[in-house]
């Protein structure tokens, strides 16, 4: 019975990912990020370190996805910003994984909520349309 419910959110997502705009998958991404963030901070408070590590490691890949996705031609100094923000954020997590420490994490979860927040206050139209 659990595998067929997790089957079927698996599913839901995947359909979501497949629908959803460019917007809302950055939208996505970036809440993934603050998820595997949580789950890592908690992972660091009961000193579960592999927990810890894929919790870290997902959101680096995450945010390395973020930056892969930036248009460095069109988006000029915007962009350029953002690239070198993330490159920190990447680099503060390797920090935070190999120190385990909460603080570093709590900066990075910080970022990316001014960073949501930014993104998801950008008007519908404003928004990027899919090709």
């Amino acid at each position: 019975m659990v595998s067929t419910s997790i089957k079927k959110y698996k599913n839901v997502n995947a359909e979501s990912v497949v629908d959803a705009s460019p917007h809302q998958l950055i939208s996505l991404i970036l809440r993934h990020i603050l998820t595997n963030l949580a789950i890592a901070s908690g992972a660091i408070g009961r000193k579960e370190i592999e927990n810890k590590g894929k919790a870290i490691s997902k959101t680096i890949a995450l945010v390395d996805e973020l930056q892969d996705s930036l248009d460095m031609e069109k988006g000029g100094e915007v962009s350029q910003n953002l690239f070198n923000l993330y490159d920190y954020v990447i680099r503060t997590l390797i920090q935070a994984n190999l120190e385990s420490d909460v603080n570093k994490l709590e900066e990075v979860r910080d970022l990316i909520t001014t960073i949501k927040e930014g993104w998801d206050a950008i008007p519908l139209d404003k928004r990027v349309k899919p090709a």
